[in-house]
């Protein structure tokens, strides 16, 4: 560990005591993710997580839009459901210290990060049901029209990302990629972008993959890593974990996918044209993940590419593959 991490640490933990009277016994660093400082901390009221914000990554201006997903966070936690609970003071979700690092405080959670793919139904099920709890508590009142964080690009947009990456690949002669990138130039040539002009809008968590879900050996313990929620397409909610969690080496497992949508339907409406639209909604957003591979690629970001090449391949039977849920 350098030096400027330990001393990002203590003074983090020194703020901690400060603020909320937690003495501090242990702590171990857990070295997930990306630039942000993380640790498990033992204290004298049980385990917690710390997070750091780093500057790069988070610069001041994105603070506020951290707070408000923070606040979602909070709220949730205070509903029910499955989200660790945040310690604020003064009203803040995000602490400071005397030199202005920015960090959480949150309860640990218990349960195990399970491997991509591999959801069983009882995981599915419950995964599902608290994703549409999430969705009704976030929206059912939602009132305030915001602005989208993130909007469908158009067709021609994604026509010359595709060309810049169809160039790399080549250059890198990457044959594996080169396929991929034809199958998303031939579905951008056949597709109407007006089939996502139903998406609903609203809150969503925008970040479930595998990482931020902890499990037993048949149920969900928790949703983790709410930075990201933002005001977008709600569906990327659906489509992203039952990617994540239920695709295998090029086979979807439906007997999961059909729990994770009862579950789901217990809370909010899910068609099968929904369904199939938040599959394609992902693949319009991920679509540049499929790249020439490079060395520092990210484990979560080789996965990635590898669902959304399995969805080009299944884009004209995706109804047919998902018709008996």
């Amino acid at each position: 560990m350098s030096s400027a991490v330990a001393l990002i640490r203590d003074e983090i933990l020194s703020s901690i005591s400060d603020i909320f009277k937690i003495k501090t016994y242990d702590f171990l660093q857990i070295k997930q993710g990306y630039l942000n400082l993380k640790w498990k901390i033992e204290t004298d009221v049980g385990s917690l997580f710390v997070k750091q914000y780093n500057k790069t990554r988070y610069p001041e201006n994105f603070v506020n839009g951290l707070e408000i997903s923070l606040t979602h966070q909070s709220n949730l936690h205070k509903e029910g459901f499955p989200a660790p609970k945040l310690f604020s003071n003064q009203g803040k979700c995000v602490l400071r210290t005397p030199s202005q690092e920015r960090f959480v405080l949150m309860s640990l959670c218990e349960g195990n990060v399970i491997p991509p793919g591999s959801a069983n139904e009882n995981q599915a099920f419950t995964l599902g049901n608290a994703i549409g709890k999430m969705h009704q508590i976030l929206n059912s009142n939602n009132l305030n029209a915001y602005p989208l964080h993130w909007d469908i690009r158009n067709k021609e947009e994604m026509l010359e990302r595709l060309n810049k990456r169809w160039v790399h690949a080549n250059n890198m002669k990457s044959e594996k990629t080169i396929r991929a990138l034809e199958v998303q130039r031939k579905i951008l040539d056949e597709t109407d972008i007006d089939i996502f002009s139903n998406c609903e809008r609203g809150w969503g968590h925008w970040d479930l993959f595998v990482d931020n879900l902890l499990f037993t050996s048949d149920s969900l313990s928790a949703i983790l890593d709410f930075d990201r929620m933002h005001f977008v397409y709600p569906e990327f909610d659906i489509s992203r974990p039952i990617l994540s969690c239920m695709l295998d080496n090029g086979s979807i497992h439906m007997d999961s996918v059909a729990a994770f949508v009862k579950g789901y339907r217990e809370y909010q409406p899910l068609t099968l044209e929904k369904l199939v639209r938040s599959i394609r909604l992902t693949w319009w957003k991920e679509a540049e993940w499929v790249a020439a591979e490079g060395e520092n690629d990210s484990i979560p970001l080789k996965r990635f590419r590898e669902e959304n090449i399995w969805i080009g391949e299944n884009w004209s039977n995706l109804h047919d593959i998902f018709s008996k849920v």
